[in-house]
């Protein structure tokens, strides 16, 4: 083989490594989607890609979680949970990118939900209640002025075009994620418009939970079992004309947002965009241009620093003990240390 052989065969497997690496696959989450931008989280950062696809670009890079990203209704803006200065705290940032701008101040986590308009922006806290109840506060992200919305309970919910009627969920999430739900703190759907002197119960014909609102021209979009599997289903918004849109048949549907005639969900570790007119869904092909710090190799010096647990066998010959999130059994004298 001659020189130049060789040279061709180091470029080719070079180039080959290196796509490689730009293709690692990702996992896609909170996914919000405004006309042709699409926010998701990944990392536990926040990024921006086209609905075509493709390069997603980093908008956060702190040490930290963020979550949650909403963007407004004119498409300036994301709207995010964080927790730079320790508790979660509603962030916002240009939805090109740049410095963050707190906009809550509250001793207990708030997450944003909505946006009721391109000014106000909704989210949930419980400060003004007591566990595990929640409630839905807005905040103008100019002045820094909040309102309560005076339902004694509301979560995860969407405002109407118009913004006067709030669709969202009582009983607020009760931390139990057993499949297919039917207890009696399954979370069902409600509306309230202002002005009304109570909220209406929209869905009544499933034991199941019926939550995560969105509403969108004139209809409720939600998550529901009523399939067996978490999907897409849709009302109107006086809860009749109810339909299945989505038909994911394993991975449950964790996340979805709406606009124009598109919607995008969350299946597995994927994002998919479906159109309205025909209920057809694709994966988006995503790629990350990162350093993927998680994946590099670490080395720890003294692994004993993390034990997390650790029993001795019966007969004293063996210790079976936890640390790094891995179980190892270790004679008490000699012999063979085993990962199990």
């Amino acid at each position: 083989m001659n020189l130049k052989t060789h040279l061709l065969l180091l470029a080719f497997t070079l180039s080959a490594s290196f796509c490689l690496a730009q293709t690692q696959p990702g996992y896609f989450m909170h996914p919000d989607l405004n006309s042709d931008q699409i926010v998701f989280v990944s990392e536990g950062d926040i990024w921006k890609v086209s609905t075509s696809g493709g390069q997603a670009t980093r908008l956060t890079s702190h040490p930290g979680d963020e979550s949650d990203p909403k963007i407004s209704p004119d498409g300036d803006w994301v709207a995010y949970a964080a927790s730079y200065e320790g508790p979660t705290e509603v962030y916002v940032m240009p939805i090109d990118g740049g410095l963050p701008k707190r906009l809550t101040f509250e001793p207990t986590a708030s997450i944003p939900t909505a946006w009721k308009s391109a000014t106000e922006i909704a989210y949930v806290t419980n400060q003004y209640s007591t566990l595990p109840k929640l409630n839905t506060v807005t905040v103008n992200v100019t002045t820094g002025a909040k309102q309560l919305l005076p339902l004694e309970m509301a979560a995860e919910g969407s405002f109407s075009d118009d913004g006067k009627t709030y669709f969202f969920v009582r009983p607020t999430f009760h931390n139990n994620v057993t499949k297919r739900y039917e207890g009696g703190t399954a979370r069902q759907i409600w509306k309230y418009t202002e002005g009304a002197t109570e909220a209406v119960k929209l869905t009544k014909d499933y034991k199941g939970e019926d939550h995560h609102p969105v509403a969108h021209q004139g209809k409720v979009y939600f998550l529901s079992s009523r399939d067996g599997i978490v999907n897409v289903w849709v009302m109107d918004e006086n809860g009749g004309a109810l339909s299945q849109l989505s038909k994911e048949p394993s991975f449950d549907v964790r996340e979805f947002s709406i606009s124009g005639n598109q919607l995008i969900y969350r299946v597995g570790a994927d994002l998919k965009l479906m159109s309205l007119g025909d209920n057809s869904a694709k994966t988006l092909a995503i790629s990350l241009v990162s350093d993927f710090d998680q994946l590099r190799e670490k080395w720890v010096d003294n692994p004993m620093d993390y034990l997390s647990g650790m029993a001795l066998s019966n007969d004293g010959e063996r210790v079976v003990m936890t640390t790094r999130g891995r179980v190892f059994s270790v004679p008490a004298k000699e012999g063979r240390t085993l990962r199990l």
